[in-house]
């Protein structure tokens, strides 16, 4: 969606203009902001992972929620979007350029990821922007980064549950449930499956009990 009107009528923030090239948000981003405002309350430590030029998800959990929030990003142009909407907004957020959890220093209970899902070469067939390729491209099969994520989500030294949406257009279950099983520390509690649009959130918790 590219549509500043739409975006702020959906999620009733203000929204800078964003670059040719790059858009507000994604069905993903709609399905995985309404779904997680219902979890969480505001004593939630919230990490918005690969939060996009309009930190929409970040913003909007802040401000209807009024949970701490810290946006990240791994391109730094993106980075420096989300930035000038989180000060536009006078939010208290902090922003952050990193690669998945490599930069994040911060605690957090709870990680809302809407990952590059798009294989390739769909994107590239389609398109999609090469300026902002990291927001789309999900590797060969789509699956590279969501594996990426989990490998290090299991490495985590506190208790996290984890909200990741993926378009199954894309990235379907099959390919996201074994990713999950292989992992000992995870575990997956939920899959919600939208109505009508073509997105599943994926909620996984890890446990983390200090070795004594």
């Amino acid at each position: 969606m590219k549509s500043r009107y739409a975006a702020h009528l959906i999620f009733k923030i203000d929204f800078k203009p964003v670059k040719k090239g790059a858009y507000y948000f994604d069905m993903t981003t709609l399905v995985l902001t309404k779904l997680v405002l219902r979890e969480i309350n505001k004593d939630n430590r919230v990490l918005d992972m690969g939060t996009g030029t309009s930190s929409i998800i970040g913003l909007t959990l802040w401000k209807q929620c009024g949970c701490y929030v810290v946006c990240s990003d791994i391109n730094p142009e993106i980075i420096s979007m989300a930035q000038e909407n989180v000060e536009f907004n006078q939010a208290p957020i902090q922003v952050k350029h990193s690669n998945l959890f490599e930069n994040i220093e911060e605690d957090f209970d709870v990680v809302v990821f809407n990952p590059p899902y798009v294989p390739t070469k769909k994107g590239t067939m389609s398109n999609l922007s090469k300026q902002f390729q990291s927001q789309w491209d999900g590797g060969e099969d789509g699956s590279v980064i969501v594996k990426q994520f989990l490998d290090e989500l299991q490495q985590i030294k506190r208790s996290v549950k984890a909200y990741v949406g993926v378009n199954y257009w894309y990235l379907p279950k099959e390919k996201f449930l074994p990713m999950i099983e292989i992992k000992k520390d995870l575990k997956l509690r939920k899959i919600y499956r939208h109505t009508f649009l073509p997105i599943e959130v994926f909620i996984i918790e890890k446990k983390y009990v200090p070795k004594i």
